[in-house]
């Protein structure tokens, strides 16, 4: 048994005998939701489970795309203080159903046909031989692009075909005094355009190469070096202001017209409907510009950590139970942005991003163009998925050429093998 695990069940232990009887059983839940749309898409999963029963212990830890969730965890793992149940991005909940410190819901999933009701794209990450380690409520688009209609229609823009058109649209919108792209300068946000860069202009099987077989080859490719190039162009549509910014602040931006865009998954959406506005009358939502359009993927799954305690236990099933039922699927989805990770649900009343981001990845699969967004952990492991983020939001914020990005994209690559 490894240190992690020895610490993780000695605290079990000590912790047992003070947790509360059912009648008062809380079952705490550790995520990084904090946005405003987030927090009422959450509302959904916590009233749900009410019903059921059970109380709602909340540890919300912002920030960083849930890097600083994931380290809040690491400390308390480490002292045998685990929450009942954790939100997982990418590889984060097969990396901890491999430590042996999540509970196995194969039975549960089995007796209600979870397996055959999950899109097959969303297996890998909740799924190992052992069976079910989490639960996934929904799957997010990260290649979309927000944008203002008032503005389009103002500086007479429709939507761009290329990234070389929406680069174009960006200098006159400059020229009308807009800001033409929002965004902060945290690594992960400039990942999401560079993501979406490596998808449009290499190409689904580039990306595939680069992103998830990480080939040196094409990593040190001059059609790498092309992304860069675009990077930099696209740094050239960004406001001086942007140091520090949250994702949702750059959000704001667009829906007030401070900037007409953004590049950003389909949670951004869930901000501009909670402002009430509505999609083609007061926003447009449409994929980064592309011949072959890809549909990157992500989803927010979770994963319910072992307490010895049967009523925590009895609430995490009851947890696991709401976060699969098709209901909270459809009214939380609704919220959030997203659409639901259970293929079952209907999308037919959702907004008219939702339809849209939905058909889309059926196309997306037909063309082999359905890809795992590697911002969030879904293209490769996350030692490799941070040297990307790294080397783009290095190269964004200096002078760095595009040689020299590359250079260091491939050792950093290696390294990190």
């Amino acid at each position: 048994m490894n240190k992690l695990k020895s610490a993780f069940v000695a605290g079990l232990l000590v912790a047992a005998s003070s947790l509360p009887s059912h009648a008062e059983t809380k079952i705490e839940v550790l995520h990084h939701w904090v946005s405003e749309s987030e927090v009422a898409a959450l509302n959904v999963i916590r009233n749900a489970l009410a019903e059921k029963g059970y109380g709602w212990q909340d540890s919300a830890v912002g920030g960083m795309s849930g890097a600083n969730a994931q380290q809040a965890l690491r400390t308390r793992l480490a002292a045998g203080n685990p929450p009942a149940a954790m939100q997982f991005l990418g590889y984060e909940g097969l990396d901890w159903a491999s430590e042996g410190v999540l509970r196995n819901m194969n039975d549960m999933a089995t007796a209600n046909g979870w397996q055959k009701a999950i899109a097959p794209q969303v297996l890998p990450f909740v799924e190992s031989n052992d069976g079910f380690f989490a639960v996934p409520i929904n799957m997010h688009r990260q290649n979309w692009v927000w944008a203002n209609k008032k503005v389009f229609d103002k500086v007479g823009i429709e939507q761009p075909q290329s990234w070389e058109e929406l680069i174009a649209d960006g200098k006159k919108l400059k020229d009308a005094g807009i800001i033409p792209l929002a965004i902060g300068d945290e690594p992960w946000q400039i990942q999401v355009v560079f993501d979406s860069l490596v998808a449009d202009i290499g190409g689904p099987e580039f990306y595939k190469k680069a992103m998830v077989d990480l080939d040196d080859e094409v990593l040190s490719s001059d059609t790498m070096k092309h992304i860069f190039d675009t990077l930099r162009e696209v740094r050239g549509l960004v406001d001086d202001g942007f140091n520090g910014r949250d994702w949702a602040v750059a959000t704001g931006m667009v829906i007030n017209g401070q900037a007409a865009m953004q590049v950003m998954g389909d949670w951004a959406k869930g901000e501009f409907l909670a402002k009430g506005l509505k999609p083609d009358t007061d926003f447009l939502c449409f994929a980064t510009p592309s011949k072959t359009p890809s549909f990157l993927f992500l989803i927010d799954s979770f994963g319910m950590f072992y307490i010895n305690d049967e009523n925590v236990t009895k609430g995490q099933d009851a947890l696991a139970q709401v976060i699969m039922d098709p209901k909270v699927q459809r009214d939380f989805n609704k919220i959030k942005g997203s659409i639901p990770a259970r293929s079952d649900v209907s999308v037919d009343d959702f907004d008219a991003c939702a339809r849209k981001g939905f058909k889309e990845r059926t196309e997306a699969i037909n063309d082999g163009a359905m890809l795992g967004a590697a911002t969030h952990g879904f293209a490769s492991q996350p030692q490799f998925a941070g040297v990307f983020g790294d080397v783009a939001a290095r190269f964004f914020v200096t002078e760095m050429s595009s040689d020299e990005a590359v250079e260091m994209l491939v050792d950093g690559i290696d390294n990190a093998r």
